[in-house]
């Protein structure tokens, strides 16, 4: 069975791996490896694009991409695919380090503050708030080869 080569970003997970899109049900897959059915695509430049979830803004984010250059967040699993002078797809021409150069990844990270409990019989510490700061980072590439 042929396949086109392409790479799939998880924000959850901070990867970006290489996955293989079977040209028979190429749009039902490229569904199934994003998990929508509503996709859209964004153009990094003449020879690569961005699939995305249509709706993936408009739901509660627990994470989303930035692409460099390109003003808008990217919500939800994205894949990035090749496409030819016609916007066909093909294989990702572009090797997988160079694209997640491209990438960041941002994530809430929460960080717990504590308050000291002295007093008769009582020692210790409670919680007394969550501090919240975004970690901006590229995603780790994930070589299936080694796995």
């Amino acid at each position: 069975m042929k396949t086109t080569k392409a790479y799939l970003v998880e924000p959850m997970t901070g990867t970006i791996r290489m996955v293989a899109i079977p040209e028979e049900n190429r749009l039902d897959s490229i569904r199934t490896l994003i998990g929508c059915d509503l996709i859209d695509m964004v153009r990094i430049d003449d020879q690569q694009a961005i699939v995305v979830d249509d709706n993936g803004l408009e739901e509660t984010l627990p994470s989303f991409t930035q692409l460099d250059g390109y003003p808008s967040p990217l919500g939800g699993i994205l894949l990035i695919i090749g496409t030819d002078e016609n916007g066909e797809i093909v294989d990702v021409a572009n090797v997988i380090d160079e694209v997640a150069g491209r990438l960041t990844i941002v994530r809430p990270v929460f960080h717990p503050v504590f308050e000291a409990l002295n007093g008769p019989r009582i020692f210790g510490t409670r919680l007394s708030a969550m501090e919240v700061r975004l970690e901006h980072r590229r995603p780790t590439v994930i070589d299936e080869a080694t796995h």
